[in-house]
């Protein structure tokens, strides 16, 4: 059986940790009418476990979707990747996710001594299995229609199924690369601009590698000396190193919207180089980039 995957829309918070943080909702009316998304604690640490919510408009989960029989109350191994549209661009994107949930067909009341008071959850899971993703490092978009007529594609439900669905394979090989980073598990404090350099450059390298053509075009255009400092592998490496350079795309790969044609869209750099792009929440152009290895050749002054 394929992967037991959920993907569930809340509120834009940046902790979901606090009954009190503020939120935006979007266009989602009860809780922008009333400022009241249960789904505010979905990553508050209850003795070594966090409760999920998700708005469903009081129904009770078809947990066939996720491989179950008819009579099961809950199903356990469940991916609940969360999404939220935030309020600057509009877009849908993953704001974190539990991995080895539980997910039960109706909503469970907490224990008389949670922090949720009398707030329900459908979802449970060890608090090591839950990723929250730091604001500033939120950029893996999730497919949405983008005409009435779209089918397959999450919409006014904020409960979605979408294993096995061709709009959203790509995404689903995104959220992989950004499952399988070190750097987002285990700690609340990870460097930020370390955590993008390595999601956004990884995801680059994937698409890349699926799109030789525009690879190949790219380096018969520009060649293969870095663009930004110079570095030719071969020149360094000898012959294990011809050839090489890696390709940048010149805007971010979270928006799914964006599709390269041309070598216009993309530049060629050395590995440093590519990952110094990345060093911060918006990537730095070539002339930018080229500007700061510039200032730090130019001949330091002796005191």
């Amino acid at each position: 059986m394929a992967e037991k995957i959920m993907l569930c829309r809340l509120v834009w918070a940046e902790e979901y940790r606090s009954k009190d943080e503020p939120i935006y909702a979007g266009n989602m009316r009860y809780p922008a009418a009333h400022d009241l998304a249960l789904e505010r604690l979905n990553f508050a640490d209850e003795n070594g476990s966090v409760y999920g919510f998700v708005e469903n408009r009081g129904q009770n989960f078809d947990l066939r979707k996720l491989g179950a029989e008819a009579a099961d109350q809950s199903v356990d191994g469940v991916t609940v990747i969360f999404c939220a549209v935030d309020e600057q661009s509009n877009k849908l994107r993953v704001v974190g996710w539990y991995e080895n949930a539980t997910v039960y067909h109706e909503p469970k009341k907490p224990r008389r001594d949670s922090i949720r008071g009398k707030w329900e959850y459908y979802f449970e899971a060890s608090s090591k299995d839950a990723h929250l993703i730091p604001v500033t490092a939120r950029d893996l978009v999730v497919p949405r229609k983008t005409k009435i007529t779209d089918r397959g594609f999450i919409g006014q439900r904020c409960v979605f199924y979408p294993a096995n669905n061709p709009n959203y394979e790509r995404f689903l090989e995104s959220f992989e690369l950004l499952r399988k980073d070190e750097l987002v598990r285990g700690s609340d404090d990870i460097d930020q601009s370390e955590f993008q350099e390595g999601q956004r450059a990884s995801r680059e390298m994937t698409y890349f590698a699926r799109n030789s053509k525009l690879v190949r075009a790219a380096k018969a255009h520009y060649g293969t000396n870095c663009l930004a400092c110079g570095f030719n592998f071969a020149d360094f490496y000898g012959d294990i190193g011809e050839g090489y350079i890696e390709v940048h795309h010149k805007r971010q790969m979270a928006d799914d919207s964006v599709r390269l044609k041309t070598v216009e869209d993309v530049d060629v750099l050395c590995a440093n180089c590519h990952r110094m792009v990345h060093r911060q929440a918006i990537p730095l152009t070539l002339d930018q980039l080229r500007s700061l290895i510039g200032d730090q050749q130019k001949p330091r002054k002796r005191a």
